[in-house]
């Protein structure tokens, strides 16, 4: 893997492909590169793709602190500028999805797209099954939540917690990405996410949404860590240009139903990324929204 070097942070990232217009991928809290890889093949064939380890996972240094949406949305905005990768097109889930909308909000001219899988905001996190922990967590006195940070998670707890991404034991028990994913890792990544839920609030209202580039929204019906159902509060407030449910997904779609994903990201891109599609037009101009369910099964090749 390459690396970037963020304030002292050490960024490891994967890239592959060599023409066409960038993508970016940012995988979810608790995971790495690994989740993207039966995307990477396919996308790489018409794009330059990137696919970074945030700090904490991965093959990332695992700083003391940062572990904020601010700070994660500025080492992206970094990663941009210094690769020269203008007009690109993030991809990410959960906590990759909400930098990236982050990022287009802040910064509309260095995005042209961008697919959020099953986005991370305030609601959608604490109507989760994980709602209750995160309230104690985020009760914590600082003290606390140092110590809590500290821990180094275990195989069989790092095992356990990708098991609630999966919609099925047979979906888990088939990827076979769930063992290098289970290594385990310090704690202080996600109770920092936690702690600064706060932040991500704003993510559930989009008052400046004619303002954001086209998006992508892909939501699995059966996510257990995101309430998909406060995910539809969300899309209503962000009314992107294609919205998609998987139905009996989970929180991975990029592993669970990877043909899938891979259609719905390509096929995106290869409407709003090409150098010569125009400026995002008005939302009152654009085509409403369409929202599809999906019955396929497990199917880890990549699509296409």
């Amino acid at each position: 893997m390459d690396e970037f070097e963020f304030d002292g942070t050490r960024i490891a990232y994967l890239r592959q492909g060599e023409d066409g217009p960038p993508v970016l991928m940012l995988h979810n809290a608790g995971s790495s590169h690994l989740i993207w890889m039966p995307q990477l093949t396919a996308l790489a064939r018409n794009h330059r793709v990137y696919a970074l380890d945030l700090p904490g996972y991965g093959s990332s240094d695992r700083p003391a602190a940062g572990y904020t949406l601010e700070r994660y949305t500025e080492l992206v905005r970094e990663f941009v500028i210094r690769h020269e990768l203008s007009g690109i097109g993030l991809v990410g889930n959960c906590l990759g999805a909400a930098i990236s909308l982050t990022l287009a909000r802040r910064e509309p001219g260095l995005v042209r797209a961008v697919v959020a899988i099953n986005p991370l905001t305030e609601n959608t996190a604490m109507h989760g099954d994980l709602g209750l922990a995160a309230r104690a967590t985020r009760a914590l006195p600082d003290f606390g939540a140092r110590v809590l940070g500290g821990w180094h998670t275990p195989q069989w707890f790092a095992r356990t917690t990708i098991r609630t991404w999966f919609s099925s034991g047979r979906a888990y028990r088939e990827c076979p990405y769930v063992t290098p994913l289970a290594a385990g890792f310090p704690a202080r990544a996600l109770v920092g996410l936690v702690r600064d839920l706060d932040s991500f609030a704003a993510l559930d209202d989009w008052p400046d949404r004619d303002a954001l580039p086209p998006v992508c929204t892909i939501w699995g019906t059966e996510n257990r860590i995101l309430s998909a159902a406060a995910g539809r509060t969300v899309n209503a407030a962000l009314r992107p240009e294609r919205a998609e449910w998987l139905d009996g997904c989970g929180h991975v779609a990029m592993l669970e139903r990877a043909p899938e994903v891979t259609a719905i990201v390509t096929e995106f891109f290869a409407a709003h990324l090409s150098p010569a599609v125009p400026a995002p037009v008005a939302a009152e101009s654009r085509t409403a929204p369409s929202a599809y369910g999906h019955t396929r099964g497990t199917d880890w090749t990549t699509a296409r």
